[in-house]
């Protein structure tokens, strides 16, 4: 079976954080799931592309512009999964607060999101 490719938001916004240390955490809980870094791949670095190209994918986006999803559609990539941090947020009465550094709420949020990540790929296996 092919792994599941996490691949989130790098945007500089709390949203992007929160979707970064979501992604993180669930490739490190979990073998089958790889982290594939959207910058790597928007810059044509030919390891990330082909990791997207060749696996299933799990796109976290930090706002509704959804760069990630769009960045791996430029190369050649197959979304099978789009998650938004603020949608997933909303629902939880949730928001993200801040940048860079995360705060107490934004890990509350983190949890939040990594729980959908998780429904995600069990849907996608």
């Amino acid at each position: 079976m092919n792994e599941i490719v996490l691949c989130a938001c790098s945007g500089m916004n709390p949203r992007g954080e929160v979707a970064r240390a979501s992604v993180y955490d669930v490739a490190q809980e979990d073998e089958e799931c790889k982290i594939c870094c959207i910058v790597a791949t928007g810059g044509g670095k030919q390891k990330y592309v082909d990791m997207a190209q060749a696996n299933k994918i799990i796109a976290v986006n930090g706002c509704p512009q959804n760069c990630t999803t769009t960045l791996l559609g430029e190369k050649g990539a197959t979304v099978d999964k789009v998650l938004l941090v603020p949608e997933i947020l909303k629902k939880e009465g949730m928001t993200a607060e801040c940048t860079v550094r995360m705060n107490e709420n934004d890990e509350k949020c983190v949890e939040i999101v990594k729980r959908e990540i998780r429904k995600a790929k069990e849907e996608l296996q």
